[in-house]
């Protein structure tokens, strides 16, 4: 079911709500025990900073410290709402759109929205694919020249190398090059061996047998072939074309060391598509995992 945005303002009409929630996050209860006094008491918020402190011995702890939101003077209901867009917008928002929409300066706004892909980072080690597994490569223009993107492998196009596993999860990395040395150690590391794995003709694959994926099908692309029974890669081809409508409808442009974050950023709009939970609360959740990752 889709997070409206009457349920938003009503979940967060203010930054005491959204510093609540994070506190929440972090530290569970209000009603905890002081790591200073060692007592069990309830910790009240400080109006005039982002901080609770103990009741009794006026110890201060920081909800916000180190998350994306630390150091920042622009309020916290800011910083959801922005959360909320990138997460119910079908391509993306870009930082000129969070400008206009919430009134600051665009340097501002394209950090908000870069610590805010941060978050959607992939875990460290999530489980490997399985099942039905497609695999293929694209090139996504870091330049225009002439205002035409530029061909396949040259200078200022990147390619994106992508795993989809039908019906679920997505991985997805910016390489500096499609070499069978870069490649098929990511393959391994991200891939079951028993899976049934689906390409295309380019030699990149032609050794995945050696690998241990004995389950390898081929479409040929030369020869207009799409589909071969069950064995296509319709599906991989789909990621990048959202992938795409997002870099290139919504964006225009980004910059090569920018790119990964994008790429992560269609990755967690593409693995959290069937979430009964909705996409903004599990991108809210993923504060608390920011922190333990970045320790």
């Amino acid at each position: 079911m889709k997070y409206t945005l009457a349920e938003f303002l009503k979940d967060y009409p203010n930054d005491a709500a959204c510093l609540d929630k994070v506190f929440k996050l972090r530290f569970g209860d209000k009603k905890r025990t002081c790591e200073s006094c060692g007592n069990e008491t309830e910790f009240r918020r400080v109006v005039t900073r982002r901080s609770y402190q103990c009741r009794l011995c006026y110890h201060q702890i920081y909800p916000c410290a180190k998350t994306p939101f630390e150091k920042t003077r622009t309020p916290l209901n800011y910083w959801f709402y922005v959360m909320y867009l990138m997460t119910t917008t079908r391509n993306g928002v870009a930082s000129k759109e969070v400008q206009r929409a919430i009134g600051v300066t665009y340097k501002t706004a394209h950090k908000m929205t870069t610590q805010i892909r941060k978050l959607m980072t992939e875990y460290p080690n999530p489980p490997k694919l399985k099942g039905h597994v497609e695999i293929d490569e694209t090139y996504v223009s870091t330049g225009k020249k002439n205002g035409v993107e530029v061909g396949r492998g040259a200078l200022n196009k990147k390619p994106v190398f992508a795993m989809v596993e039908r019906m679920g999860m997505v991985r997805a990395k910016v390489m500096d090059d499609i070499k069978m040395k870069i490649t098929h150690p990511y393959i391994e590391a991200n891939v079951e061996k028993d899976s049934q794995i689906s390409t295309d003709e380019f030699p990149l694959y032609t050794n995945l047998k050696k690998l241990g994926y004995n389950n390898h099908g081929v479409i040929k692309h030369a020869s207009e072939q799409y589909r071969h029974g069950s064995i296509s890669t319709n599906t991989v081809e789909g990621f990048f074309s959202q992938l795409k409508r997002m870099v290139f409808g919504t964006h225009i442009h980004v910059s090569e060391q920018h790119l990964q974050k994008y790429v992560d950023e269609a990755v967690f709009r593409y693995n959290h598509r069937f979430k009964d939970v909705d996409m903004f609360g599990s991108l809210v959740v993923r504060i608390t995992d920011y922190i333990e990752n970045n320790q």
